[in-house]
């Protein structure tokens, strides 16, 4: 059996989890079969939806996957190429592959408003979060917030993100902002204790979790926090495993912080990278996503 592993083939930002990914199919006697989104050819029909690849100038072949795991859609230069790539994955989810995760809860639970949304309607824990494009409400918010973090909705690694404390100074960044037609999404600090957790769930139940201990305000691994095995509570167990759930996920990496007022759910990663959390814990995601899209292409 051919399992997909769908991502452009323009560039791949994390290339040693999708080796994970290829050898935990290998290893269970499949093939992995890359699916490139900007090389799908969707060709639509009265009754017929037709999924084939061609790279470059090579002849079509068509898409056999039964199931595919969804990296990342690459790098959007403009809202079409997005809504294209978007929709065709929805395609290859119409014309019956298993995606995991499916293309739009992975979208929206890659927007940071549009998760933190779902999940404050849900009743779980999330931070005082104002998103908009008015900068003075950002100002106000600053003020209100005391310390605040500035993100971008669709960021990713800590890149691009600052911590405020001056509503003055932060006036400055969201004037750059809304110069170059970008929304604000401020969000309250949280005094989290050196770090934050990192919770992985597969198919509904934990799988391990992380510590991301930091010397700085940063918990990223790419931003230098060093990843420990952390030790679960039925409490953060059980926020993550409804985080994901309440998303629309088959898996993700929940990152959630402890303070004193209790827990707090940061974001929930559609498309985490493991190797930090491989390397900590001894375990390898890519092994449950793989055992789970198998079993979910088999019902």
């Amino acid at each position: 059996m051919q399992i997909g592993i769908v991502r452009p083939f323009e560039v791949e930002f994390n290339p040693g989890d999708v080796a994970d990914l290829e050898e935990a199919v290998r290893r269970r006697g499949h093939t992995p079969v890359k699916i490139y989104v900007d090389m799908l050819e969707v060709g639509i029909e009265r009754g017929v939806l037709r999924i084939r690849q061609a790279v470059g100038r090579g002849q079509p072949v068509a898409v056999e996957a039964p199931g595919a795991v969804l990296r990342h859609l690459g790098i959007f230069r403009d809202f079409e190429q997005f809504l294209y790539r978007v929709w065709a994955v929805k395609a290859l989810e119409e014309a019956g592959v298993y995606v995991m995760n499916p293309v739009l809860p992975w979208v929206a639970a890659g927007d940071k408003m549009a998760a933190l949304m779902k999940l404050a309607k849900a009743n779980l824990p999330v931070p005082p979060t104002v998103v908009t494009e008015n900068m003075f409400i950002g100002y106000r918010a600053v003020g209100e917030f005391g310390r605040a973090v500035v993100k971008q909705l669709r960021g990713a690694m800590g890149y691009g993100v600052f911590l405020v404390d001056n509503p003055d100074v932060a006036f400055h960044i969201f004037s750059m902002l809304v110069n170059i037609n970008k929304p604000i999404y401020v969000q309250k600090f949280l005094e989290k204790g050196g770090g934050d957790y990192r919770v992985v769930v597969v198919g509904g139940r934990v799988v391990g979790a992380e510590f991301r201990r930091a010397e700085g305000w940063k918990s990223n691994v790419a931003q230098g926090a060093r990843p420990e095995p952390a030790k679960t509570t039925p409490e953060l167990e059980e926020l993550a495993v409804r985080a994901v759930e309440v998303l629309g996920l088959d898996y993700g990496g929940v990152d959630i912080a402890e303070t004193k007022e209790g827990y707090y759910i940061l974001e929930v990663n559609p498309t985490m990278s493991w190797q930090g959390f491989k390397q900590a814990t001894g375990i390898n995601p890519a092994e449950h996503i793989i055992d789970y899209l198998i079993e979910k292409t088999r019902k």
